[in-house]
């Protein structure tokens, strides 16, 4: 088993903190310029995984009163409990990553010009903040000497601010299957890796933390960054481990209803746990109804592709493709259901299906 450097997992840790320490010492200029129209596609951003509400309208920015400011712990209560106003969004270009938006409570952001909401897919990355909690269930149906296996969690978005974001995963239970049977189920971001044992095993899992921030938004694109540290609340073989997944992540309308997101990572594991693995992940959909039609708002259909490539054994990279499809029933409550299905010999399950229950606050 390959061990992580101390000197590396400081570096990853060094440059998250080092980002959200920055932003937070340099407060915001008392005045700000009108801001230029939104980007039109991703390809408009100076550089280089919910705020699935209810559509809102495009945002207008001869409407923009200008930003409003407040103490950190307002910021907070009302990123978590208050009641959003969509026409008090503007666009958070990178170029205002360390003055902007760190004490401006979150807002949800207004859909993409060709009329796609913001929303969360299974299996897919996000690149987005949301205000929501779900439970997911997850069922593997293995072949051979690998028995069925499933999983349960809950799931919870917490936006602090509109720049920062944290989530927390909660799998109430893991049942493994001989031979690597672990449920094809990935975190809320689409980048967890799930993780194997050489016995049949249920357990409590492993918790995950992941803060999030919010580097660049306009109508139709956004680009976050994340930290997820997974602590060894489980029990060993199947869980009991810690790790630290660095990961980028964007989303972007770029035409009509058609959405493409994506996002790429490195699960670094901690104390001898594994081996560094390069998460890649890419999905495009299309929302197919209008928000307010009956337990079919904002139909969406989409397929995700997930890769694992273990830096140290890269003949062993594992791919899957998940077709998935979202729904809204009403009164921002959503169904959504995935079936992840390997597409390479290296595996860590056989075919399976995903569903989320969500909740929108």
């Amino acid at each position: 088993m390959g061990r992580v450097s101390p000197a590396r997992v400081m570096q990853a840790v060094g440059a998250f903190a080092w980002l959200l320490a920055g932003a937070m010492a340099r407060p915001a200029a008392a005045q700000e310029p009108v801001p230029a129209a939104p980007a039109p596609s991703f390809a408009d951003l100076v550089s280089v995984e919910e705020t699935d509400q209810p559509p809102v309208q495009a945002f207008n920015p001869s409407a923009w009163r200008g930003r409003t400011e407040y103490p950190l712990s307002e910021v907070i209560l009302e990123s978590i409990c208050g009641k959003p106003d969509p026409d008090t969004w503007r666009p958070l270009p990178c170029s205002t990553l360390f003055s902007e938006g760190w004490f401006e409570p979150w807002v949800p952001p207004p859909i993409g010009s060709g009329g796609a909401p913001r929303q969360g897919w299974i299996d897919a990355a996000d690149g987005n903040f949301y205000r929501v909690w779900f439970f997911t269930f997850a069922q593997a149906f293995n072949q051979g000497n690998k028995s069925n296996a499933y999983l349960g969690a809950y799931t919870l978005f917490t936006p602090l601010s509109r720049r920062l974001l944290l989530i927390t995963n909660i799998p109430f239970v893991e049942r493994n299957g001989v031979g690597s049977g672990l449920p094809i189920s990935s975190g809320p971001s689409g980048l967890n890796t799930p993780r194997t044992g050489t016995r049949n095993q249920t357990t409590f899992g492993d918790l995950t933390f992941t803060p999030r921030v919010l580097l660049h938004e306009t109508q139709d694109s956004t680009l976050t960054s994340e930290l997820a540290v997974t602590v060894p609340t489980g029990n060993q073989p199947l869980t009991g481990k810690t790790a630290l997944t660095p990961a980028v992540a964007f989303w972007n309308n770029f035409a009509g209803r058609w959405v493409i997101r994506g996002a790429f990572g490195d699960q670094i594991p901690l104390g001898g746990g594994g081996f560094d693995t390069l998460i890649s992940q890419l999905a495009i959909g299309n929302i197919l109804t209008d928000h307010d039609v009956p337990l079919f708002g904002d139909f969406t259909l989409y397929v995700s592709a997930l890769v694992d490539t273990p830096l140290s054994h890269g003949q062993r990279t594992s791919m899957r493709l998940t077709p998935g499809m979202r729904t809204h029933l009403g009164r921002d409550w959503y169904f959504l259901a995935g079936v992840p299905t390997p597409v390479t010999s290296a595996r860590l399950g056989d075919i399976g299906m995903i569903f989320w229950f969500m909740k929108v606050w």
